[in-house]
């Protein structure tokens, strides 16, 4: 097992840009700004989400 985050700041770091992420890319997808940006922008959180479950760091 991993130790606990040291802050409040480190354990939301993470998270909190796939949030914005997912977040630019739904509203780029629903505006119609730049095709490839809402692609990438929600490509990147489905791609490190598979990536800790296949690494174990999600159950």
């Amino acid at each position: 097992m991993s130790s606990p985050p040291k802050s409040f700041a480190r354990a939301f770091a993470v998270p909190s840009v796939l949030a914005a992420l997912t977040a630019i890319g739904l509203l780029t997808a629903l505006l119609g700004f730049g095709e490839w940006t809402s692609w990438i922008a929600l490509t990147v959180p489905i791609g490190l989400t598979g990536y800790c479950i296949a690494r174990g760091r999600l159950a």
